[in-house]
C-alpha cells in the first residue's frame, strides 16, 4: 500500500522581504505550529503595520486543526520597501 504524503501543517513561517536589497529576506522565522499565536505576535513585533491587521484567529485555528497549508497573510509596506509573508507549511 502506498502512503500518502503528509499534508498537515507543522510550521508557521514568517518572512520579511527587503525590496531595497533585491528582495532578499531581511527576517525569516520558522515557528512550530503548536505556538501559532505566539508566532503571529512575533510578526507584529517586526512590523508596526501588522498591528493593524484584522486577523480572524478562529479561521487560522480552524485551518491549523484541519491540517491546512498555505499563505495566511501578506502585508506590503511600500514606504519601507518590505513585504511580510506568513504561511502554514
Amino acid at each position: 500500500m502506498d502512503q500518502q504524503p503528509e499534508t498537515t501543517a507543522k510550521y508557521l513561517r514568517v518572512r520579511v522581504l527587503d525590496h531595497s536589497k533585491a528582495d532578499s529576506p531581511a527576517v525569516t522565522i520558522t515557528v512550530p505550529i503548536g505556538v501559532v499565536r505566539w508566532g503571529m505576535s512575533m510578526a507584529q513585533a517586526f512590523s508596526p503595520q501588522m498591528k493593524g491587521v484584522d486577523l480572524d484567529w478562529d479561521s487560522v485555528t480552524a485551518m491549523v486543526e484541519d491540517g491546512g497549508t498555505g499563505k495566511i497573510v501578506e502585508v506590503e509596506d511600500e514606504g519601507q520597501q518590505k513585504t511580510i509573508e506568513i504561511w502554514l507549511e
